[in-house]
């Protein structure tokens, strides 16, 4: 598989909610950034207790893949992302960076805007 399906694909799962399999997705001492946050998630037990954590309160998260890019071991991708809880949405636009070796996240990084996040009420 290519690393723009590897990417596709883990975004994908946000829908379904399958945390083992967006975890499998990652190396052992994958790192999951979301940059403007606290401390990066790193390993697949670390990204796992996230997820889980998410899945909490999260309906789904419907991701929906505007632009990509390829450049090596990097993908690149703009989404929009919409995440629902109940039959509330709440999109936003997110920039990411995902380094792809051998099959396998090595980092996921999502740029998003904080005021986007506070005033759709998620943060």
């Amino acid at each position: 598989m290519d690393n723009e399906q590897i990417v596709r694909d883990f975004v994908k799962m946000w829908a379904v909610r399958d945390a083992a399999g967006m975890v499998a997705c990652f190396a052992e001492d994958g790192v999951y950034d979301n940059v403007p946050e606290k401390a990066p998630m790193v390993g697949r037990q670390a990204i796992r207790a996230w997820l889980d954590k998410c899945f909490e309160h999260l309906t789904r998260v419907d991701v929906d893949v505007l632009n990509i890019a390829l450049n090596g071991e990097w993908v690149l991708c703009e989404r929009l992302d919409d995440h629902i809880i109940g039959d509330k949405h709440m999109p936003l636009p997110v920039m990411n960076a995902t380094r792809v070796v051998d099959g396998k996240i090595v980092m996921f990084r999502d740029y998003y805007d904080r005021k986007t996040v506070a005033e759709l009420g998620m943060g």
